[in-house]
């Protein structure tokens, strides 16, 4: 692991030189050998290392908060979760609730079901079904949207794009009762029709992966893999301990 612990040293640093506050990138937590598939023991390694390190997890609405005055905690860090997978409830929501801490969850809304008779399985997984999304919003978490049905957006026509984006948002919303202000590029494509969309259809900001910067639609993250220890983890947050991340308070 070491040459890739030091790329995502590298990465980490590139975060830091943006808004200051590094943003975390998972998937799914589970079993199997996805490497996009953290296992449960790391997680809470992860999430544990985080606590006792002094980390305070936000969520993406207080970072850009903040950006307008607003304060953050010192240490600030975000957790998020793409996909909508339903380990989101079943694995991580009771970790995050057990350490007083929260995530954003950027969810598919065209794979939601309504029960779990109805339950949405694709890439042999199962996604959240809606009252499992809601539960999430009403434990404090934060959702965010990955479109309609996780196409890559750059592909598809100007039409297609919009109802992607806008309708997702609007779906979502329509079932939290609540706004729903960031979205996630399905596999971090982020062409600039693609960006503008997402700008029109109301969303206060969006991440991408390690490709991207410290404008508020192209916020980047570091992917979380399967393997990351709590040391790797130190690593890519340590550089810039006293520096990038110590703002707010």
């Amino acid at each position: 692991m070491a040459s890739w612990g030091g790329l995502l040293v590298c990465t980490a640093l590139c975060a830091a030189c943006g808004r200051g506050v590094p943003i975390l990138m998972y998937h799914s937590v589970g079993g199997d050998s996805d490497p996009l598939t953290v296992a449960p023991e790391e997680l809470d390694a992860q999430l544990d290392f985080l606590e006792s390190a002094g980390f305070n997890t936000v969520t993406l609405r207080e970072v850009l908060d903040a950006q307008d005055g607003g304060k953050l905690p010192r240490h600030a860090v975000v957790l998020t979760f793409d996909d909508g997978y339903v380990d989101a409830s079943t694995q991580v929501l009771p970790r995050l609730l057990q350490r007083g801490q929260k995530a954003t969850f950027f969810i598919v809304s065209g794979f939601c079901a309504q029960d779990a008779a109805t339950r949405v399985t694709k890439w042999q997984k199962q996604f959240l079904i809606w009252p499992e999304v809601r539960a999430l919003a009403d434990a404090g978490m934060e959702i965010g949207s990955h479109t309609v049905s996780h196409l890559r957006l750059s592909n598809l026509s100007g039409a297609d794009l919009r109802a992607q984006v806008r309708d997702s948002r609007a779906t979502l919303q329509s079932y939290l009762g609540k706004p729903v202000d960031f979205f996630a590029y399905p596999y971090n494509d982020q062409s600039r029709w693609v960006r503008r969309a997402v700008e029109t259809a109301g969303y206060r900001g969006a991440v991408v992966g390690s490709r991207g910067n410290s404008d508020s639609f192209t916020l980047q993250r570091l992917t979380m893999h399967r393997g990351i220890t709590p040391a790797d983890l130190r690593s890519m947050l340590s550089e810039n301990w006293e520096t990038a991340y110590t703002e707010g308070g």
